[in-house]
C-alpha cells in the first residue's frame, strides 16, 4: 500500500459574477493579492503569463464535515468571472494511501458544496458589487476536483504509478468506490502526461490526479479551463434562451405604415448586441492567458480542454452564431424591402399630387 506522505484535494467552483470587473478598483474593497505568474520552470518562457494577472482573496476555512485544516480562497478575472477553490491538506499522520482516493471522492460529493459555494459567492459578490460591471451572479456553476500528490512513503515514477495503482485512480477520477472494468479503467486514464519521469497529470472530465511537487501551475492552468467551460457553457445557454424566445414574426403588413422606421428594429439590435458581447467576452476570456506551443502547459491545457468537450462547446456555440448571423440578415433585408416599397409609394403619391395640381392648373 502507497501512503500518501504529503498532498490535498481541492474543489474549484466557477462563476460569472458579471460583465466584467475593475481589478484596480477591487484592490481597494479587499485585501486582495495579484495571482503569481507562472513559474519558469517545465520550460514556460515569460509570454506564457496571464495578460492580466487575476486577483486572488483569502475567504477563511473551508466547509467543515471533510477534512480539518481546510481553507478558501477566491480568484477573481477581469473578464468577469470567479473561481472558488476550497483545498484540505493530507499528511502523513492522517495515513491515507492512494486507494483510499476513491472513499475521500465519494466524501467530497456527499457534502453538496455547490449550495455552499453558491453561498460564499453571493457573500463576496455584494461585498465587492462596486468593481463589477453589471453584477449577477449566473445560475450555471461549474465544479472541477484535484487529487494533488506531493510525497508518497516511496519514491514512485510515473509508470510504475500507473501500473500498481490503476483501478484506485480510476475509481478516484471518476467518484466510484467499486472497480471499474478494464475499458473503464483505460478511458478514464487515457488523458496522462509527464514532463519528468516521476511527476504525472492525469486529466479527466471531471477530476485530474497530479503527481507532482511543482504543482502550482498545473493547477492554475486547470482552473482558469474550468472558467473556460463555465463561460463557453454561460454563452451556449444564452444563445438558447434567445433564439428560443423568438416566435414567429409578423408579416410587415401588419406592421403599419413605416416609411420613418425599421421594422423589426428591436429584434435587429438585440441579435447585433447579443452577437458583439459574445465575441468581446470570447476574445477576452482567449487572451486571458496565453498557452502555445508543444511546452509542457500547453500540452497540459489541450489535455484538458479535449476531456472537457470545449472544442465541441466552441463548434456548438459557432453554430448558433452562424444562425444569429442568418436571422439578422433575413430581418435587415425584410427592413430594407419594406423600406424601399414604402419609398416607392411615396414617390408614386408625390407623382400623382404634382398631377393633379397640374390638371387643376
Amino acid at each position: 500500500m502507497t501512503v500518501i506522505r504529503q498532498g490535498q484535494i481541492r474543489a474549484l467552483f466557477a462563476f460569472d459574477i458579471g460583465y466584467a470587473v475593475d481589478l484596480d478598483r477591487l484592490r481597494g474593497l479587499a485585501p486582495v493579492v495579484t495571482a503569481p505568474p507562472l513559474s519558469r520552470k517545465k520550460q514556460t518562457p515569460t509570454y506564457m503569463q496571464y495578460t492580466t494577472p487575476p486577483c486572488q482573496l483569502t475567504l477563511g476555512a473551508a466547509p467543515g464535515g471533510f477534512r480539518p485544516g481546510g481553507m478558501a480562497q477566491a480568484t477573481v478575472f477581469d473578464f468577469g468571472a470567479l473561481s472558488l477553490s476550497w483545498w484540505w491538506p493530507i499528511t502523513g499522520k492522517d495515513c491515507l494511501t492512494i486507494d483510499d482516493l476513491p472513499l475521500l471522492g465519494q466524501q467530497l460529493q456527499h457534502l453538496d458544496l455547490e449550495l455552499q459555494a453558491r453561498a460564499e459567492i453571493a457573500k463576496l459578490v455584494e461585498r465587492i458589487s462596486a468593481a463589477i460591471d453589471r453584477p449577477r451572479i449566473d445560475t450555471l456553476v461549474e465544479d472541477y476536483y484535484l487529487f494533488i500528490l506531493e510525497r508518497l512513503d516511496e519514491d514512485l515514477t510515473a509508470d510504475q504509478l500507473l501500473h500498481r495503482h490503476r483501478p484506485g485512480l480510476a475509481q478516484a477520477l471518476r467518484f466510484e468506490t467499486i472497480k471499474l472494468s478494464a475499458s473503464q479503467q483505460e478511458e478514464a486514464l487515457s488523458e496522462s502526461i509527464s514532463y519528468y519521469e516521476n511527476d504525472l497529470a492525469i486529466i479527466d472530465w471531471n477530476a485530474a490526479i497530479l503527481y507532482d511537487q511543482d504543482y502550482e501551475d498545473s493547477v492554475s492552468v486547470l482552473e482558469f479551463l474550468n472558467i473556460e467551460l463555465l463561460e463557453a457553457r454561460y454563452v451556449d445557454a444564452r444563445l438558447d434562451r434567445r433564439l428560443t424566445s423568438y416566435g414567429p414574426l409578423p408579416p410587415t403588413s401588419r406592421l403599419g405604415p413605416i416609411p420613418f422606421r425599421i421594422p423589426y428594429r428591436q429584434a435587429i439590435e438585440d441579435l447585433a448586441e447579443l452577437r458583439t458581447e459574445y465575441l468581446l467576452l470570447n476574445e477576452r476570456v482567449d487572451n486571458a492567458l496565453k498557452l502555445i506551443g508543444d511546452l509542457y502547459l500547453a500540452r497540459l491545457h489541450y489535455a484538458a480542454a479535449r476531456r472537457f468537450y470545449l472544442h465541441e462547446w466552441n463548434l456548438t456555440i459557432s453554430r448558433k452564431l452562424e444562425i444569429i448571423d442568418d436571422l439578422y440578415e433575413m430581418l435587415n433585408d425584410r427592413a430594407r424591402t419594406t423600406q424601399g416599397q414604402m419609398l416607392e409609394l411615396i414617390i408614386i403619391l408625390l407623382i400623382l399630387v404634382e398631377l393633379v395640381i397640374g390638371l387643376l392648373r
